[in-house]
């Protein structure tokens, strides 16, 4: 057997859904399930539907019991109550808009809304026929991209005229478009216009955030510095919090209380206590919940790359890539310029420069990364066969990413009350 077939390549994109105050509803939960690199193999919508359902376990980032996941189903997966095999009574179910949805697939939507489940209308256009779906339905779901804005309203006022359930704009890219979004008066919002900053005129990196990006500095040196590290990280209240009750969780188990930073790093080791103050630096520098969602997505990307970076033949660029990955997105998460960014940044130029938008050898790691998350199946097999990675490696390091992020996030305290 060899090792690409070892492995069952398993990828879910978690796609979040916004409110009109930028925190994050739900995520839209997309699947795909192939030992193929170069392509998808799954051969029809249900199949996809079991698929993701039976293999949602393994891949965390579920966004805690408040966030609903979105999970496109079949008539015939309803029909069949495939969504009782979910284990959370927060599952929305999505139905592509039907003008002529049978009276067994209608009887089964009203059972299913007799429980905890949601009903979601996908690309709604208020159809002729489709009045006895979308009657049933919490959510509508409309696709923004290509229309106008007359276009939307007349969309909207179908919506309202069957009842007033919320509305989704999904494909919403930019700044621009969540603003017409919101104007047309649409609840939630979907699309990658999170990760695109929204840069101000003459916006420059403020003094706490430069503070921050400096102590990458002292923890990107080659032979670790404990003698300026632990005064550093002691000056900042939040960090030493959140840190300390990190290596104090059972993540660690250690004999003994850990009361210092010196302490620390000498029980747990230079390298993972490094990676989670890359992590806990970060997070701290963007408090916002848009960026919450960012600095979870950059914490997984960092970790995806260096796992899949051990396993596949990258073992000297690990960290790096690391970096690469922790780094990705700080342009949108600082409403700054990547190339302003990178100024501050301890890594290499051509970590910058893939950082940039440069094309070089570490810029396919963040074609990858896009590629899953748009969840471009076909693009996520051809990139990692460019990348010389068997898609057991990138399916693996994936889930185990997914698992480490939690963890941190997961272990990320309120600070004290003083």
């Amino acid at each position: 057997m060899t090792e690409d077939r070892a492995y069952e390549s398993i990828f879910i994109a978690r796609q979040p859904i916004f409110d009109s105050h930028n925190e994050t509803w739900g995520y839209l939960m997309l699947f795909r399930d192939s030992d193929d690199a170069d392509r998808a193999v799954i051969s029809d919508n249900s199949e996809a539907t079991m698929n993701l359902v039976a293999n949602l376990p393994l891949c965390g980032g579920l966004g805690g019991d408040k966030a609903r996941l979105m999970i496109h189903f079949t008539p015939e997966d309803v029909i069949r109550g495939t969504h009782h095999a979910i284990p959370w009574s927060n599952t929305v179910v999505i139905l592509e808009e039907l003008d002529d949805a049978s009276p067994e697939l209608l009887g089964a939507l009203r059972d299913l809304k007799e429980g905890d489940y949601e009903v979601a209308v996908n690309n709604f256009e208020g159809k002729p026929g489709c009045e006895p779906l979308a009657e049933l339905a919490d959510i509508l779901i409309v696709d923004v991209e290509g229309k106008s804005d007359a276009d939307l309203v007349q969309i909207m006022a179908k919506g309202k005229k069957i009842g007033s359930p919320m509305t989704i704009a999904k494909r919403v890219e930019t700044a621009d478009d969540l603003a017409r979004a919101k104007e047309v008066g649409f609840d939630l919002f979907h699309g990658f216009f999170f990760k695109h900053p929204r840069t101000e005129s003459g916006r420059k990196i403020t003094s706490s955030e430069a503070t921050r990006l400096k102590l990458f500095e002292i923890i990107e040196k080659e032979e670790p510095d404990f003698d300026s590290l632990a005064p550093a990280i002691e000056a900042d209240v939040s960090i030493s919090y959140r840190l300390l009750n990190f290596l104090n969780s059972a993540n660690f188990s250690f004999a003994t209380t850990v009361t210092s930073i010196r302490q620390a790093v000498v029980l747990a080791g230079w390298k993972p206590i490094r990676n989670w103050l890359r992590l806990i630096i970060l997070t701290d520098m963007t408090p916002s919940e848009k960026s919450k969602e960012l600095a979870y997505l950059s914490a997984h990307r960092a970790k995806l790359f260096e796992t899949a970076a051990l396993g596949g033949g990258y073992e000297d660029e690990s960290d790096k890539l690391f970096m690469l990955g922790l780094f990705s997105l700080l342009g949108a998460m600082l409403d700054t310029d990547m190339e302003t960014i990178v100024e501050q940044l301890p890594v290499d130029d051509q970590i910058k420069a893939a950082l940039c938008g440069k094309v070089n050898r570490y810029s396919l790691w963040l074609d990858l990364a896009r590629a899953i998350e748009q969840s471009d199946w076909d693009e996520v097999g051809v990139t990692a066969k460019e990348l010389n990675l068997l898609p057991g490696t990138v399916a693996v390091s994936y889930q185990h990413a997914f698992t480490w992020a939690d963890a941190f996030f997961a272990e990320a305290p309120k600070e004290p009350v003083q």
